[in-house]
Formats: structure tokens, C-alpha cells, sequence
């Protein structure tokens, strides 16, 4: 599928709800420096809001293999939350002979969030009219594309654990001569979800989450998919700012060089 015609779907909903949100979203932040009583806290609140998590900063230590993931999105204009995300997936190999950076994924998006306060458990939709992934590599180890997306995320609290479902539909374009079969790996559909505090006695703020991506033009491939299942816990009385992190990956397009090869492995690790 070519750009323009992924876009012929997604830029006319990407404009009308710009052209509908609410301008006050981001409301809370100073507009001028100069108007700020206390010009340190302004300085300071408006530095920790430029940069902000996009997915999970985490390092989980594999066979062998060492799994590393950084990501933050920053807005682009106060008044809108429009963002600018980058995350960056790196693999970096132990051993003897064979030491040293794997693969790496640049994933630079753009993204609008729109808020939903008023829609029950709908708290927000993020539209995507532009992700890239590439892996910087020379041929013939280059792999690249680009990806359109509309993400949902649905939260329901109850009395003992929250709740967290993100369905997202995309479509990926532009494909690497040498990556042209992304779509039997990669389908139009990806789940993400997740149970917070699902043991608030001994554990804080322990979260199990589920990704879950089918392969196929249609996501009726499961076989070919890829599924990503981790749990992340801090020790209740221990003031760790990390958190222990186990993750198991099975199935294929873990990496970008490695797409079309099955992965089943298991890590050990800290998030952020």
C-alpha cells in the first residue's frame, strides 16, 4: 500500500478532530515565562513537560542477548497535544566471538491525542498519520516502513486492580525492497492489554501485560504473529525507582533484521 493512499483514510479523521478538540487540553502549563510568578518552578515544570514516556524504558537481559527500549514523546504546540514520539529498540549480543549492537529499531512518529473525559472507561484515542521504523543498516540488511494507526485505550477501575484495553488498527506502507513480506508478519491489528495492582499486598504497583499483534493482510494469521507477554513489580517497603521486569516473547517481527524468523525467549530485567 502506497502513502497517498493510506493516507486517504486517515488524514480527513486526523483533521477533523484537530479541528474539533479542545484547545485548553494543555491548559495547566504557563503560556510565558515571563508572566510566571516563581520563575524557577516555571522553568522547572516546563522542562519535565517538554520530555515525557511514551511506552515502556526498560532492559531485559535474554539468552545471550540483551533487550534495551527507550521512548518519550514531546508536544509540538502547548495548546494542542499534538506529540512528536521516538523510540528506539536495541539488541546487543553476548558472547565470546560475537559481541556487539544486533539490530536497532528508530521508530520517529507523529501522533494527536484526543481526550475523551466525558465517554466512560474511552479515555483517550491517538491518531497516528506517520510511524517509521528502519533499522539505519546498509543493504542488504536494510529493513524499513512506514505505518498509519488509530489507537483506543479503555480503562475500567475496580475495587482491587485497573483494567487497561488498547485495540489499535494500522496499515503499513513503503515497504524495504528486502522486507516486502512485512505484512505476513506484521497484520492491520494489534492488542495491547493490561491488569494494574493485581496483587497489592506484597507487590506495588505490579502490572501484567498482554501484546498481542497476528500476522496476515487480515490479522488471520496467528501463527505468523507476534506475542509479548511481561509482568512488572516493585517490592512493597522498597523504595526502588526501577521495577523488576520479566518479559517472554514468541513469534516473529521482534526485529526489523530478523522479522521472518521465530523468537522464543524469556528475560529478566529492570523498567523505568
Amino acid at each position: 500500500m502506497h502513502f497517498t493512499s493510506a493516507m486517504n483514510w486517515i488524514a480527513p479523521i486526523f483533521m477533523l478532530v484537530i479541528s474539533t478538540a479542545n484547545a485548553a487540553e494543555n491548559s495547566d502549563v504557563d503560556t510565558t515565562l515571563a508572566d510566571a510568578p516563581d520563575k524557577a518552578q516555571a522553568i522547572a515544570r516546563d522542562d519535565a513537560y517538554v520530555l515525557q514516556r511514551l511506552y515502556p524504558l526498560y532492559f531485559a537481559y535474554g539468552h545471550r542477548q540483551v533487550k534495551v527500549q527507550v521512548s518519550f514523546k514531546t508536544p509540538l504546540v502547548k495548546s494542542w497535544p499534538l506529540y512528536l514520539g521516538y523510540t528506539q529498540l536495541m539488541f546487543y549480543q553476548f558472547g565470546s566471538t560475537d559481541k556487539g549492537f544486533r539490530d536497532l529499531t528508530y521508530n520517529p512518529e507523529l501522533f494527536y491525542r484526543w481526550r475523551m473525559p466525558t465517554l466512560g472507561p474511552l479515555r483517550y484515542i491517538d491518531f497516528g498519520p506517520l510511524s517509521h521504523d528502519s533499522n539505519g543498516k546498509p543493504l542488504p540488511d536494510h529493513r524499513s516502513y512506514n505505518m498509519s494507526y488509530v489507537r483506543g485505550v479503555w480503562e475500567w477501575e475496580s475495587a482491587r486492580w485497573l483494567t487497561r484495553v488498547a485495540p489499535q488498527l494500522q496499515t503499513i506502507y513503503s515497504f524495504q525492497t528486502t522486507n516486502l513480506d512485512m505484512q505476513k508478519y506484521i497484520g492491520p491489528v494489534a492488542l495491547n492489554l493490561s491488569f494494574v495492582q493485581l496483587f497489592p499486598f506484597w507487590l506495588d504497583k505490579s502490572e501484567v501485560n498482554l501484546l498481542a499483534c497476528p500476522g496476515g493482510k487480515f490479522a488471520d494469521d496467528w501463527g505468523h504473529g507476534g506475542y509479548q507477554l511481561s509482568w512488572t513489580f516493585r517490592l512493597g517497603g522498597i523504595h526502588l525507582v526501577p521495577a523488576f521486569y520479566l518479559q517472554y516473547y514468541y513469534g516473529f517481527a521482534e526485529t526489523l533484521l530478523n522479522y521472518d524468523r521465530r523468537v522464543n525467549d524469556f528475560r529478566v530485567g529492570l523498567m523505568f
